[in-house]
């Protein structure tokens, strides 16, 4: 048995990065073109608007590591605000079977990448954002419980919206 104390010291590892993933997927599966365009579901958001948004999230989280594999600074930090902004636009004309092939293939891509890390690498904070360093182990974390909170609020709205 592990105590709450040891589970507050687990870290997410690359199964993790793809699990939370899958979680978000199977809250999406099911609905209908249509369905994936009702307005509302997540403050103003569709679902459709939700997973480019969370596309947006996750090309952003794989220049950062390959900027910092490298040495690179990030840069200009874009504002939560710009990528919420920038992903749903860029996806709003295009097919949901699209979107969702995206979805699987940016998070394969960084656990991949993740995956040829070491505990080591995962583990130390070579990530700066502003003052904050993180680890890659701390993105993964951030991934995981980003597409688990929407994962259970589309959840959510299916049971009240669609029942």
């Amino acid at each position: 048995m592990v105590s709450d104390s040891t589970m507050s010291d687990v870290k997410s590892d690359t199964t993790d990065c793809t699990d939370g993933r899958s979680c978000l997927l199977e809250a999406v599966a099911g609905l209908t073109a249509a369905e994936f365009e009702i307005p509302n579901v997540i403050g103003n958001w569709s679902v459709r608007d939700c997973l480019a948004h969370l596309v947006g999230w996750d090309a952003w989280m794989l220049n950062a590591f390959d900027r910092c594999r490298v040495g690179m600074p990030l840069g200009p930090l874009p504002t939560e605000r710009e990528i919420n902004e920038a992903a749903p636009r860029d996806w709003v004309n295009r097919p949901v079977e699209k979107l969702l092939r995206r979805l699987q293939e940016t998070r394969a891509e960084l656990a991949a990448r993740a995956g040829s890390l070491t505990d080591e690498e995962r583990q130390a904070p070579t990530i700066r954002m502003g003052e904050h360093e993180l680890s890659v182990n701390d993105l993964i974390d951030a991934l995981v419980d980003h597409d688990l909170e929407h994962a259970a609020q589309i959840r959510t709205w299916r049971k009240t919206r669609l029942a």
